[in-house]
């Protein structure tokens, strides 16, 4: 390869017309001729440079494409090769295209250099081949017959072991159906452990039914996790050995390989005590499927409790229980007794306890609360749950709660020197929070500490407001609306605001509120949506605000070209809307709104655009050619569906597709994984649609979601998955209710 020759064909290319990450691509030709240059630390940087760049966050651009010539041709004449065959991979693996003309343009330009990157698979360099095999894998079946038949000649030959291991995943990968000999034979005894892992899940990848030799092959190899050390793929394959049996439809045999995997790993602690990875190995795989299905954690659980008995292990199992819920509280006996402790553990524990709403968690932190930080932020999560489900207000915890938001208030109110947030100085910032939050969960009941709340004021307003307004009661806590009212005149924007949400809360009184935000409408800034959405929401006494609404609706495009800006506009219709029912102010923002739907960011804020929409039912007919090709997007169908039938109301074929229709493209939106949200407004949908729109082949899907195994809700935090899909089905029970009958 002529390196010199390869260089001079870069000045052939039009970089300042292709775009990339960060713009105009006139960059990368400098960067492409410094990563072959001689300087290891300017080469490196470069090579940086073009990761950030044309493979930003795993996304590609049309500089990627002109890119790749120069990258595998590098790679061939030596420069760089593995990190160079590792951004080709990414490149090809690569779903996320940005202004490409043609769907797949990346990954077919990296297949059209696979001549060139072939013969790296029988490098000397043992990390060369196994990078080289790692990119003709994200190619997938577009590398064809010729790259399949190299990887199997590099099996064939291939001794070290973890890049036979990867050559072999890389074989099922490029031609899954010409690779199952191949997985039988990496799973002999013959072969090293890192093959028979690799083997072991590609048996699974290429459907093979799961047996008691695939059995065998997980327990004699277990904990699996150390023989995948250095491979390009599974670092968890144990975990990934699970989720695929139960994605392919074999969840008794998902659950049965890690309920046995926890029983090796406590039997092993019997012998060992620190056979802490294949616990932890064990406890990830649970925790995974129990996000997934609703009947594993049940059959996990006992597995999983005697390894409670462990304080070396105990954590490992804490945080899954913690989040399982219904069959967790059979592990509130070991929970109990760890939370007794003085240590973090204990602290997390407590925490387990309390998020399971065991009846002991209540007394428990009110013993020890002052060193639980951990318990006392589920307390507060509890009550920011829908619906809400806060510890019991008993007398010795609600006594120890207003002595330490005293005590902070205290801490507060002396000058001391700042604490670090990294040295511990977060928990004490969030505890006020967490300790007015959980009064604000007992509402009324939580009225003895009153006093203590409005001490606090001055010093945390935000949460404290939010506390008076759910505890304290107009008429009888006089002296509460008066420090209300004075905090909301004067400080912070976001104090005053807060003050006076709650006073509007406590009196109706929106005075101080609009006075707070009548000057906030009329400044650009990320917050003004916000401030919209509180305007609206004080009803008919928002109409003083008008003139600013309107104005804020008659401001040029050109000011909305962020997201919050967009955001702010939409929130405004939706309040103009409301108070004036204007459809000549109101749709040219829906409309705008919903063009957002072709940005690669935008969908959440045409989404707000279609909801809107539907706010305005008939007056958004103008609407329907824009609101059609959301359909198409799976992120976007829902709320376009919804708007479609508002603007068409009665009608069996709003803008023309029938009602059957509409209920199955909605239904195809609602994947297993999604977020609370997306699932949410997916029902409400449907629930829009109405009874006559269903087949009985439709309901029985939407049977499935109400009580079917497979959780629907997989995305959002982890902590938090498992109530959320529970929360989804209620509604979706409700749902289904309405439309049966």
């Amino acid at each position: 390869m002529d390196l010199a020759a390869v260089l001079a064909d870069l000045d052939r290319v039009a970089w300042p017309e292709l775009g990339h990450a960060y713009g105009t691509a006139d960059d990368v030709p400098g960067l492409l001729r410094a990563v072959t240059g001689a300087d290891e630390e300017a080469a490196a940087e470069a090579e940086e440079e073009l990761w950030s760049s044309i493979v930003h966050q795993s996304t590609v651009y049309e500089a990627t494409v002109a890119a790749v010539p120069f990258l595998a041709r590098f790679a061939a004449a030596g420069v760089r090769r593995a990190n160079l065959l590792g951004m080709l991979g990414a490149v090809a693996e690569s779903a996320d295209e940005h202004g490409l003309d043609q769907p797949g343009a990346a990954r077919a330009a990296v297949v059209a250099q696979l001549p060139l990157l072939l013969p790296l698979l029988s490098d000397s360099d043992a990390e060369v081949r196994q990078c080289t095999a790692w990119a003709v894998a994200q190619c997938g079946s577009a590398a064809g017959s010729a790259g399949w038949a190299a990887l199997r000649q590099r099996w064939e030959v291939e001794a070290d072991p973890v890049v036979r291991a990867d050559v072999l995943t890389a074989c099922v990968l490029v031609d899954r159906d010409a690779s199952e000999e191949l997985c039988t034979a990496g799973l002999r005894m013959t072969e090293p452990p890192p093959v028979r892992v690799a083997a072991l899940l590609a048996c699974v990848e290429t459907g093979r039914p799961w047996d008691g030799e695939l059995a065998a092959v997980v327990a004699a190899l277990s904990p699996l996790g150390p023989h995948t050390a250095g491979g390009q793929w599974q670092r968890q394959p144990l975990k990934a050995l699970a989720v695929d049996l139960y994605e392919r439809g074999d969840a008794d045999a998902a659950i049965e390989v890690v309920v046995s995997a926890l029983d090796r790993a406590v039997e092993a602690l019997r012998v060992d005590a620190d056979a802490r990875t294949a616990v932890a190995e064990a406890t990830r795989a649970a925790e995974s499927l129990a996000l997934r299905s609703r009947t594993a954690p049940a059959r996990l659980l006992p597995a999983m409790l005697p390894l409670l008995n462990t304080p070396a292990t105990a954590g490992d199992v804490i945080t899954a229980v913690r989040d399982w819920g219904e069959p967790a509280p059979k592990a509130v006996p070991a929970l109990v007794r760890l939370a007794e402790g003085t240590d973090e553990l204990a602290d997390r524990a407590l925490a387990a306890l309390v998020a399971l709403g065991a009846p002991e968690s209540a007394d428990l932190l009110a013993q020890r609360l002052a060193d639980r930080p951990h318990a006392l932020k589920a307390a507060f999560q509890l009550t920011l749950q829908r619906p809400p489900a806060p510890l019991p207000c008993t007398p010795a915890l609600l006594d120890t709660v207003r002595a330490r938001l005293a005590a902070a208030t205290a801490d507060a109110s002396t000058p001391r020197e700042r604490q670090s947030l990294l040295a511990g100085g977060l928990a004490a910032a969030n505890e006020p929070v967490h300790l007015a939050g959980l009064l604000a969960g007992w509402g009324p009941s939580a009225r003895a500490a009153i006093p203590e709340l409005t001490a606090a004021l001055p010093h945390h307003a935000v949460p404290v407001s939010r506390a008076l307004a759910a505890v304290a009661d107009a008429e009888l806590d006089p002296g509460v609306v008066t420090a209300l009212r004075a905090c909301a005149g004067a400080g912070p924007r976001p104090n005053r605001q807060a003050a006076a949400t709650a006073l509007h809360t406590l009196t109706n009184d929106a005075g101080p509120l609009i006075a707070v935000l009548g000057p906030a409408l009329g400044e650009q800034s990320g917050t003004r949506d916000q401030c919209v959405q509180a305007a609206a929401s004080v009803g008919e006494q928002a109409r003083v605000l008008l003139p600013q609404l309107m104005a804020l609706l008659s401001e040029p495009a050109e000011t909305r070209t962020t997201i919050p800006a967009a955001r702010a506009g939409l929130a405004a219709a939706a309040a103009v809307w409301e108070l004036t029912g204007d459809q000549e102010l109101v749709l040219p923002m829906v409309i705008e709104g919903l063009t957002w739907a072709t940005d690669p960011w935008g969908h959440q804020t045409a989404n707000r655009a279609a909801e809107v929409a539907a706010l305005l039912g008939p007056a958004a007919r103008p609407a329907t050619s824009h609101l059609l090709p959301m359909l198409d997007r799976s992120d976007m169908t829902a709320v376009a569906a919804h708007a479609l039938v508002a603007a068409q109301p009665g009608s069996d074929r709003p803008a023309g597709i029938a009602l059957t229709d509409l209920a199955d493209r909605i239904l195809r939106s609602v994947e297993p994984g999604a977020s609370l949200n997306s699932a949410l407004t997916a029902l409400e949908a449907l629930a829009a649609l109405g009874p006559t729109a269903f087949t009985p082949t439709q309901l029985k899907r939407v049977q499935t979601l109400a009580n079917g195994a497979r959780r629907v809700v997989g995305s959002g935090i982890q902590t938090e998955i498992i109530h959320n899909d529970s929360e989804f089905r209620v509604v979706a029970r409700r749902v289904l209710t309405e439309l049966e009958h």
